[in-house]
């Protein structure tokens, strides 16, 4: 799960399973540290995908309530 791609799926997948999480969650179910957390987060954020953030000792990420991850179609190449 080394590659910056596949952890940006799974935090949308993390996100969209388990509603909210911290920082310090994803970045143990990443294996990363939490600034590199933060730095997928605005990648998401920067490519219109709407993850909010609650600031604070307890805050989370989180999708905008409605939102879903579209279905991803790969070829076989993919």
């Amino acid at each position: 799960m080394y590659n910056p791609t596949t952890r940006l799926l799974t935090i949308l997948e993390l996100l969209q399973l388990h509603g909210s999480m911290s920082g310090v969650d994803l970045a143990a179910r990443l294996e990363v540290d939490v600034r590199t957390v933060r730095r997928y987060i605005t990648m998401l954020q920067d490519m219109a995908i709407p993850v909010e953030s609650e600031r604070g000792r307890h805050g989370n990420y989180y999708l905008r309530p409605g939102y879903k991850l579209p279905p991803l179609m790969f070829g076989e190449d993919e």
